[in-house]
């Protein structure tokens, strides 16, 4: 019988000690602490490198579509000219390059 308290006791004992030791080196040790720390400034860099991609790829579709809009105004002129290049020859008007 006295055994079976002692086992008991000591297998308490063995569970307590080792709640105590993981709360420890997870909640109250330096090395947990720094972890953290860590965690928490890694987690913030990430979200700043994030803000900075958006601000970039708002950026590149601003130039994406004012690049699109020059693209058109050159094929508009381009046509503009191609039709009063022809009209000038019709009249026998020669168009210098």
């Amino acid at each position: 019988m006295e055994d079976t308290n002692m086992w008991g006791v000591g297998s308490g004992l063995g569970v307590l000690f080792l709640l105590g030791k993981m709360a420890w080196d997870r909640f109250l040790s330096p090395e947990a602490k720094a972890n953290d720390r860590l965690i928490g400034q890694l987690g913030e860099r990430i979200a700043s490198q994030e803000a900075r991609l958006v601000t970039l790829e708002t950026g590149l579709d601003e130039e994406r579509k004012a690049r699109r809009e020059a693209e058109t105004k050159v094929y508009e002129l381009t046509m503009r000219i191609m039709r009063l290049e022809f009209e000038l020859k019709k009249h026998n008007i020669e168009v210098p390059q």
